[in-house]
């Protein structure tokens, strides 16, 4: 692989996860003024899965992970990432839709052809 082509594959990547990340906190803001009630609902989804996972470790750690994640302000990232990676996921299976109508199109566009060539 050359150089430039490495370079603009680190671009691409940093420039997705750069808007990924971007679009969420719109989205997350226009919640916040049109449909507060998804953010609470959000919140408290996090929140139950934190004390959930918390509830599965053992004695001490359980009762750490949970003070750490929810007193120390560990509780609001992990609702910005799962909400980034839940914008990614999204954007990843319309991607791959695309795609992948776009390769049936290719193959029936090849397959329509095939019979016409000479060999």
């Amino acid at each position: 692989m050359s150089g430039s082509s490495t370079f603009a594959a680190w671009a691409r990547l940093h420039i997705f996860r750069t808007v990924t990340a971007v679009l969420t906190l719109v989205l997350l803001g226009l919640c916040f003024f049109y449909d507060p009630e998804l953010i609470t609902w959000w919140l408290r989804t996090t929140m139950r899965m934190i004390e959930f996972v918390a509830a599965l470790l053992p004695y001490p750690w359980g009762d750490q992970v949970e003070i750490t994640l929810k007193a120390l302000g560990g509780s609001f990232w992990f609702q910005i990432a799962s909400a980034i990676i839940l914008v990614r996921a999204v954007l990843w299976g319309i991607a791959a839709g695309w795609r992948h109508q776009k390769s049936r199109r290719r193959a029936r566009a090849g397959a329509r052809r095939e019979p016409d060539r000479l060999d």
